[in-house]
């Protein structure tokens, strides 16, 4: 009987040698965006209108006015990373808008691309040393800008605009930031305001120039940022009031809002912001 179970062990041990099961493969994660769009498919198909752009299909979310009468379209670009859905106060003016006369678009955000230029690095040589540039390299800051851009214009070949009607674009953190940089070259875009909300470049040098950007949008521009911001928001907006006396922008406001700019009194505030800054133009 012992000899029975030494035999019966052995065979066991074999087979479960030869039955070793192999390395699940690797499977890649669904992107952002996709699973972005999955959900608001889902929960939001009545608001939901497809774009197709050169780097692939975004969404945006729309909302029509329920006010009396038409004020005009906001266009709203969350912060980098963000979903159209963002809690940084886009949200909710996605919907409290409509009272005050918009039709609202919430605008879905490019993927971000860490390997952007990752094989355009120069080496670092002895007389130059390489700098630390940022969160962000100049070339990933470069391919965010461009989808972002042509995803809004995508979106605003669509609009039927009146002469009536005022087109805001309200733009979050470095969505804000690089929609400066674009407004600042002067493209042929008929923008009536433009509204920044913590606008930030996460690359040195180019957040350095942020400032003297944000002086030459056309637009007329509402600046705000809040006090909870990170320093370097803090920093830089100081530098904005002085570039604005310096090259004469005199359509320029900055208004700082006390607290988290995910909290729902904030949201509020923000909104009477934008609208008293929308009715004075």
């Amino acid at each position: 009987m012992h000899f029975l179970s030494v035999v019966l062990y052995c065979v066991l041990f074999i087979f479960s040698l030869n039955s070793v099961a192999a390395p699940a493969p690797f499977v890649m994660p669904q992107p952002r965006t996709k699973i972005e769009q999955q959900d608001l498919a889902k929960y939001f198909s009545d608001k939901l209108i497809e774009l197709e752009t050169d780097n692939g299909k975004v969404v945006t979310l729309f909302s029509p006015y329920m006010s009396a009468s038409k004020r005009g379209v906001v266009i709203l670009l969350p912060g980098a990373g963000d979903s159209p859905l963002s809690v940084h106060g886009l949200s909710y003016l996605s919907q409290a808008l409509t009272d005050d006369g918009f039709d609202t678009y919430a605008l879905q955000t490019p993927e971000l691309n860490w390997q952007a230029g990752l094989f355009n690095i120069e080496q670092a040589t002895p007389d130059k040393e390489k700098v630390y540039a940022g969160p962000w390299s100049e070339a990933m800051l470069d391919d965010y800008k461009e989808q972002l851009i042509s995803s809004f214009d995508a979106l605003y070949q669509q609009l039927v605009i009146t002469n009536q009607d005022q087109v805001v674009v309200v733009a979050h953190g470095v969505s804000a930031g690089v929609f400066s940089e674009y407004l600042a070259s002067l493209p042929k875009t008929n923008i009536d305001a433009f509204i920044a909300i913590s606008a930030q470049l996460p690359n040195i040098d180019r957040n350095k120039h942020l400032p003297a950007v944000l002086s030459l949008v056309s637009p007329p521009l509402l600046d705000i940022i809040y006090s909870l911001d990170n320093p370097t928001i803090h920093n830089n907006a100081k530098q904005r009031k002085r570039w604005v006396l310096r090259n004469n922008k005199y359509d320029y406001r900055q208004r700082e809002l006390f607290g988290l700019s995910t909290e729902p009194r904030q949201h509020e505030r923000l909104r009477k912001e934008l609208d008293g800054f929308l009715r004075q133009l």
